[in-house]
């Protein structure tokens, strides 16, 4: 009984440590485009690249910078 529940314990500390490694997106948020008008949001969130809307200006992480180039241009 107890070697089942250390089992399932290793299971879930594993998890826990390779999920946010998995993560696509993790760097800081960068500003993209001049303004919220200038970038088309919906190509963002289609090819799956998280953004932020912040006092009217688009931010997406650092690390999608070159994704979004591809999607968007």
């Amino acid at each position: 009984m107890k070697k089942h529940r250390f089992r399932k314990l290793l299971l879930c500390f594993t998890a826990l440590l390779v999920l946010p490694a998995c993560q696509k997106y993790n760097g800081d948020l960068e500003q993209w485009g001049s303004t919220v008008d200038t970038v088309d949001t919906a190509k963002l969130k289609r090819n799956n690249i998280p953004y932020e809307i912040r006092d009217g200006k688009v931010y997406i992480p650092e690390d999608a910078f070159s994704d979004a180039t591809y999607c968007c241009t």
